[in-house]
Order: structure tokens, then C-alpha cells, then sequence
């Protein structure tokens, strides 16, 4: 590619989210029991986006899911 080392026009910066434990977040909100929250998939998570769109899917029309998704609690960050 020849013309590559051009000048730059545009840079932008990548926003890397990850949760203290750098583990998913997929759970209930606390406080609105109609909203689920699902985060911290940077880096290693695109490649879990399928089981992870099954489980919100699961939980928006059923309540409930057949994963174990007890270790992505948010109630895990909560201090004593």
C-alpha cells in the first residue's frame, strides 16, 4: 500500500469498558425490575455475543434463563 504512511485526516480513540474484576456484568437492574443490564464485554467478549444475546433474550421474554449466570451478578461489586 504505498500511499498508507500518508498524512493522518482522521484518529479517534477506542473506549475499552471492563468491570474491576474484568469479568461480564448480566443481570437484573436493581432498582427496575424490567430493565437487564449487560456489560464489561470489551476485549474477550465479542466472542460470547451469541450465548449472551440468548440469555437476554431469555430473561426479556421469560424472566428467567436456563444459564447459570450467577457469577455475573452486579450484587458482587456491592461492599459490606
Amino acid at each position: 500500500m504505498p500511499g498508507a504512511a500518508g498524512r493522518l485526516l482522521k484518529g479517534s480513540v477506542c473506549k475499552y469498558e471492563h468491570t474491576p474484576d474484568e469479568d461480564f456484568i448480566i443481570d437484573r437492574h436493581p432498582l427496575h425490575a424490567n430493565v437487564f443490564i449487560a456489560g464489561g464485554f470489551s476485549g474477550h467478549g465479542f466472542k460470547f455475543s451469541s450465548v449472551v444475546g440468548e440469555i437476554l433474550a431469555d430473561l426479556a421474554t421469560g424472566g428467567t434463563t436456563s444459564h447459570n449466570i450467577s457469577p455475573f451478578a452486579l450484587s458482587r461489586f456491592a461492599t459490606a
